[in-house]
């Protein structure tokens, strides 16, 4: 474990909840002692078993079903362990971390990013969305996160971001990577297939999907933040990777300029 997890311990509570109920996940294992964590090259390390499968690049309708499928009874089972913190990107992170990188920025990505801060803030602020349902998140379900074989979604991994935090925040960060083109635009076929399938578990209602939209401008706000940082870092010598922080400006500009718009007819069927 390079970093600490969000979740801290809990993260091991977590994980062996979610193994309970059956989900493919890397719950660690126990030595003879009873212990959980190791030490590898004085870092605290868990062993975990290897989950079979591999990620896909394009993910089919089908493969995207069964994301959804996956996150609807991750939040169905994963009750909020106690301790279990609440996710760090709010406001305060937004804010913070968008003033740190704005003056590097060229001007039209200035101007995306404040407009975008702007309407994530009055999103985060609204006493309905304070009342949309919350729970044990995973947080970053990226396809470099997910694993399928020839029997379907065969494991998820890295629930180091995991936290308390809004349902629908999982559903739009797996929209805003799994059901997306090149150039960040909106595959629908793909996203109905998502929603729905989570919403044939987990029933979402009609706020939920009413603030889908711009959860998915949020969240795709936040990854651009946390990868601009990264990549100045990585410009001064202070990481070791990063990824292209574009990505996610083309999904913010996106979202901004053609938000989706969806049935909840056609999702809770």
């Amino acid at each position: 474990m390079e970093r600490p997890a969000n979740s801290g311990d809990v993260l091991v509570t977590l994980l062996d909840t979610c193994a309970a109920h059956g989900l493919p996940v890397p719950a660690p294992l126990r030595t003879g002692a009873g212990a959980v964590t190791l030490t590898l090259g004085d870092k605290p390390a868990l062993l975990c078993p290897r989950l079979p499968g591999r990620h896909v690049l394009i993910p089919t309708v089908s493969q995207v079903a069964s994301l959804g499928r996956f996150i609807a009874r991750l939040h169905a089972s994963a009750t909020t362990p106690g301790g279990l913190p609440s996710y760090p990107r709010d406001r305060e992170w937004l804010e913070r971390q968008a003033h740190a990188v704005l003056p590097r920025l060229p001007y039209l990505r200035q101007r995306l990013l404040l407009d975008a801060l702007a309407e994530a803030n009055d999103l985060l602020g609204r006493d309905d969305v304070a009342r949309l349902p919350t729970g044990a998140i995973h947080g970053d379900l990226f396809r470099d996160n997910v694993l399928f074989n020839h029997l379907g979604l065969s494991g998820v991994l890295d629930f180091h971001h995991a936290a308390n935090g809004y349902r629908i925040y999982d559903l739009a960060v797996a929209a805003n990577d799994w059901c997306v083109d090149s150039a960040g635009a909106l595959d629908r076929v793909r996203l109905q297939a998502l929603v729905s399938a989570y919403a044939a578990i987990r029933p979402l209602d009609a706020a939920e999907l009413w603030h889908l939209p711009m959860f998915m401008l949020y969240a795709g706000l936040a990854f651009w933040l946390s990868r601009l940082v990264v990549a100045f870092e990585h410009r001064q010598g202070r990481a070791e990777r990063a990824k292209d922080p574009e990505v996610f400006a083309r999904i913010v500009a996106e979202r901004r300029a053609y938000p989706v718009c969806l049935d909840p007819c056609l999702v809770n069927q």
